[in-house]
This record gives C-alpha cells, structure tokens and sequence, in this order.
C-alpha cells in the first residue's frame, strides 16, 4: 500500500503545474529568458551589420575591400610557382573595367575595388553541390560560411567587405574548369580559373562575373545553353543590326555572334555593363542620390 500511495505521489508531483514564483523555477526562466535575448541581440546585429555593408557598397561612394584567396586546386609546382607569383596588381583591370562601365550612367567610381592577397592555400572550399539539390545546398551554403569565416579569422589581413576564393588548375586539353559561384548573403564567391599568366585576363571575366553576383547581379543566359538572354544579355541590344555583337554584357557572359553562336569575352576589354545589371548593383541609386 506504502509503495502505491509512493508512486501515486510521485505521477501528482510529476504532472504538477509549475509555480513561476517558486523560487526553484525563477532562476532557469530568468536564465532562458538572457539566453534568448542574447541570442536575438546577436542575430539583429550580424542582421544590421550586413545591411549596413550592402547598402554602403551599393552606394559606389568608396572603394570596397575585397580579400583574394589563391589556392592551388590540383597541387601540381606549376600551379604553385603561378600562385606565388601573383600581387593585387594582377587585378587592376577589375577596376580599370567598372570606371569604363560607370561612365555611361554618369559618375565614376576609380578605384571601385582595393584588394589585398592573401597568402596561397592548398586547401579548396567545399565543392558545390547541384544547382538543384536545395537541401544540399543550404548545408553547402552554411559549410562555406564557416569555412570562409575560419580564412579570414586566419589571414591576419584587414576584414574585407568581400571574400573572393580563386582555384587555380594547370591548363589541359579540356578548357572547362567547372561551376563558379558569387553568393550575395556570404558575400564570397568562388572562381575556378586557369593557372597561365597568358590567361589571367580571361580569368578576371569570370572573377568580375562572380564579383558581381555578390554585389546583387543575376545571370542572363540560359541556364541550359549558356546563350546570353535577349535583351538583358547583351551589352547593345539597340545595335543596329542587332548581330554580331561587339561586347560581352558581364552578366550575360558570351558575345552573340548570330543567333546560334557565341564567343566568351578574351578579356574584360570585350565586357560591358547593361541596364539591368546596373539597376541591380546600385549605380542608377547612385546617379539619384548624387
């Protein structure tokens, strides 16, 4: 009998509605409650932070600080030697390409970019997945985060505004390196590129490609054929006639040649900036607020 009235009390205590003036429960509230304003605090803040730095990029009143990261994807000395031999300076034509594409919207931004190198890595950043795995993706995207996070923390440079992750791979027989992402909310963006100093022009289109996808540009190709898409894909789509193009848009990435050819750009000489993508990174904001 002692044992069922022991148990019959220990199933009362058990469901027994807690007493928030009881002075066991005060302190593990009070405890929640600093945890979850701390943790809404942290969140609002990294929230504003990030707002704050797009805003302030977008607004092209000073150049934006980007950190490059080499890194020698395939390992071969080749790929090493070239690596080791790169300065900021090989990036100049970045800069050199946005004061010609700001020109016709009526401002100039010189220099739009500082960039500062960061020591070679041997280490890659996470593969990314299938453009269509959306799960994969968002555990990609928080893998990368923290990876990108770790380099700077690392690097001893000043914080940049934007990480930019450069894989460098020997040239061979086949000129596709793969995919190259620009993430806008990570700010960072991953360039698979050519270890050739012969090729460090072409290698910039891809790199300002991608830099512009961080800074708020989309693609304008089709994804399938990556044929530029009409009109947004092409840097004269009032150019009469329409065909052969001269210029590549950036975010269209290939010259139209007809309507069934196309040619990637040799160099950002042959890249323009088209209305849309112009719209999207801040510079008709820009000509508003000045």
């Amino acid at each position: 009998v002692s044992c069922l009235v022991g148990s019959e009390m220990c199933i009362r205590d058990r469901w027994r509605p807690v007493d928030p003036t009881h002075d066991g429960g005060r302190p593990l509230s009070v405890f929640k409650l600093m945890r979850i304003v701390l943790l809404l605090s942290i969140f609002f803040v990294i929230l504003f932070g990030t707002w704050l730095t797009e805003k302030r990029m977008a607004a092209w009143d000073r150049p934006i600080l980007v950190t490059v990261y080499p890194v020698v994807a395939d390992g071969s000395p080749a790929t090493d030697r070239l690596v080791r031999s790169l300065d900021a300076d090989d990036f100049d034509d970045v800069n050199e390409f946005f004061a010609r594409a700001a020109r016709p919207y009526g401002f100039t931004v010189s220099p739009a970019f500082r960039f500062q190198l960061a020591e070679p890595l041997s280490e890659a950043p996470p593969e990314p997945p299938d453009r269509h795995a959306f799960t994969a993706i968002a555990w990609w995207s928080l893998k990368m985060r923290w990876w990108a996070w770790r380099r700077d923390w690392n690097d001893g440079l000043i914080t940049p505004d934007i990480q930019m992750f450069v894989l460098y791979h020997g040239v061979r027989g086949n000129s596709e390196l793969g995919i190259s992402v620009g993430m806008r909310k990570g700010r960072y963006g991953i360039v698979k590129a050519f270890a050739s100093r012969q090729l460090l022009p072409k290698n910039n289109v891809v790199f300002t490609h991608e830099l512009l996808h961080v800074l708020g540009a989309t693609d304008k190709y089709v994804m399938s054929t990556g044929e530029p898409v009409f009109p947004d894909g092409y840097a004269e789509p009032d150019r009469v006639p329409l065909l052969p193009q001269r210029y590549a848009e950036i975010m269209g990435g290939r010259i139209p040649l007809d309507y069934e050819r196309s040619a990637m750009p040799a160099s950002l000489e042959q890249c323009r900036i088209g209305k849309t993508t112009a719209v999207e990174i801040g510079f008709f904001a820009r000509l508003q607020d000045s």
